[in-house]
């Protein structure tokens, strides 16, 4: 296969064309299975079309910041190394805000004696005539299945990412250090409370807020201890 520079990738991409979509968001707290069939002409074959199917499994979001994006895509094939360069400057401030995970699961692909973009419009009216909700339909070239399917993934993570990102604050979860650091200051309040009777735990509650860093930050407090 040819170096797949960004012209080449871009190229690609210009004639990708999602025919149909997910009626539904990616999950915020489990796993999200995505129904979906590739379509593409093969080159130099008139009205043959390869049909790729299968399932992308989305994992919930993890609120990580990973250096590679490497591990993000399991299952697209060999050539998805090629392609993880640049997506990862086009999504860069999606995936660290975010880590999305997607498997590529049971994928299979046959040739079909008909017209690709014809092909495409029929299993779109079949996926919305059985209402198979989480299910897509995509058109792009042959060689460039595993970036269409790539970016695919990661466009829903960028559909999703506002509604994933207000449940986990709603949750309380999307800054897990400031669940540390309230559970930190409810302790110290706790050996406060303590140390107003007891000379030992004053020194404990002083040893406390260094480890903490917070000792500037309770010093009057503290010292008012001993007054």
């Amino acid at each position: 296969m040819p170096h797949m520079d960004a012209k080449r990738i871009r190229s690609f991409l210009k004639k990708t064309t999602l025919v149909r979509k997910p009626r539904k968001l990616l999950s915020t707290f489990g796993a999200t299975r995505i129904e979906y069939h590739v379509v593409s002409p093969i080159d130099a074959m008139t009205d043959k079309t390869r049909l790729r199917e299968g399932v992308v499994v989305s994992e919930k979001p993890q609120i990580l910041t990973p250096d590679s994006l490497r591990e993000r895509f399991e299952g697209f094939g060999d050539d998805s190394d090629a392609f993880s360069e640049w997506i990862q400057n086009q999504y860069r401030d999606l995936l660290r805000a975010l880590e999305y995970t997607f498997k590529n699961q049971t994928p299979n692909a046959r040739v079909l004696t008909e017209n690709a973009h014809e092909t495409a419009l029929k299993i779109r009216d079949d996926v919305d005539r059985r209402e198979i909700h989480q299910a897509a339909v995509i058109e792009c070239p042959d060689a460039g299945w595993s970036l269409a399917l790539m970016q695919f993934t990661l466009e829903e993570a960028a559909r999703a990412f506002p509604t994933n990102v207000r449940d986990l604050e709603q949750h309380d979860l999307f800054a897990p250090g400031s669940n540390e650091d309230r559970r930190r200051r409810g302790e110290v309040d706790r050996m406060f409370d303590k140390a107003k009777t007891d000379r030992d735990a004053r020194q404990r509650l002083g040893m406390k807020l260094r480890d903490y860093g917070l000792f500037e930050t309770y010093e009057d407090r503290f010292l008012a201890l001993f007054r």
